[in-house]
Parts: C-alpha cells; structure tokens; sequence
C-alpha cells in the first residue's frame, strides 16, 4: 500500500506542477504582445528564459460576467502584494517548505491515501510556484475572482495555489476531525464512569 501511496504522490506532485506551468505558458502565449508564431515555436521560447520575463502584462477577458475572468499579471512577491520584489527570498523558502513538506509526508502521511493527496497538492502547488521565482523572478497569476455579495476582487491566483489552498484547506479539516475524534475518546470514558455511578 505505501508504495501505491509514493507513487500516487510523485505523480500528483508532477501533475500539479505541470498544469501549473503549461497554463501559464498558454496564458502568456494568449495575452503577452510579444508572443507569436505556433503555440509549439511559443513553448520553446517560453521555457527558454531564465532571471528574466520580457512580456508585457495586459488587459483581461471575462468569463462569467465580471465574476470570473481571466487576468494576465506577474507578482514578485506573495498573495495580497507581501514580500514585494524579493522573488530569490521567496524561492528559498519554497525550497525549504518543499523539503518540509516532502519529509512531512514521508514521516506521517505515506500510509493514508488522504493525506498523500493533501499534501500532494501543496508540494505540487509549491514546485510550480517555486519554478517559475526561480526561473523567471516572478510568478505568473492569472484567475481573477470577484466575490458576490461582499463585492471582494481577490487577489489574482495560479493553478499552484489552487492546488495548494484545496490541499490545506484538506489538511485542516483532517487535524480538526482528529481533534474532535480525540476530545470524544477522553471524553468517553469520564461519561461512562458518572452514567454508572
């Protein structure tokens, strides 16, 4: 089972970090100026640079009314503008929750198909970011989302951190099951003992 468990994991991980790519290259290939020629000639470019993003950021297009839409914009720093233009800082620390969170799988999930893909998903979703600061000093973001009702445009996001909120939030939900499966099991037996008496 923990071998169907590390394979299951190393693909997810590869999985995620490759649709994370492929769509920013698509992306960039759809909206950068810059680009031209066959999406095949485009890919090549695209993957070719290194320490550098020569395209130029531009407009978006809706796709569910002013809900949804996809926007073209590069951050050099974290989610809601932190860390700002310190992309070399940024890529070490993904290095080391990369590492982390490989030796974290390894250690406690490698036995439970739950949280190999939890953690699948925030190692593959941390890679694909991990990449392109290493790569290009930014990140490519792309899905802008404005929240009905409280009117909130959150800040513009990838498929690696997708892919990495849906295997945390998985996360949380599994330690708070694991608390409340606790707190019942010392909790039983004090019942027990006060129902007998």
């Amino acid at each position: 089972m923990r071998r169907f468990h590390s394979r299951l994991f190393l693909l997810l991980v590869l999985l995620v970090a490759a649709a994370d790519q492929a769509t920013k290259m698509l992306v960039v290939y759809h909206f950068a100026p810059e680009a031209s020629g066959s999406l095949c000639s485009f890919a090549k470019q695209y993957f070719s640079h290194f320490w550098e993003f020569p395209y130029t950021v531009s407009t978006s297009t809706p796709v569910i009314g002013e809900w949804v839409k996809l926007t073209f914009t590069v951050n050099t720093g974290m989610a809601w503008g932190l860390l700002h233009g310190n992309s070399l800082l940024l890529s070490g620390v993904s290095l080391a929750m990369s590492i982390a969170i490989y030796l974290l799988w390894r250690r406690f999930g490698a036995g439970s198909l739950y949280l190999t893909v939890s953690l699948g998903l925030i190692l593959g979703g941390a890679i694909g970011n991990m990449i392109d600061r290493f790569r290009l000093q930014t990140v490519v973001d792309f899905v802008d989302v404005l929240i009905p009702v409280v009117n909130y445009d959150f800040p513009v996001f990838n498929v690696a951190d997708a892919c990495a909120s849906v295997g945390t939030l998985l996360i949380a939900a599994y330690l708070i099951a694991a608390d409340a499966r606790a707190a019942r099991a010392a909790k039983l037996p004090f019942d027990c003992t006060v129902y007998r008496a």
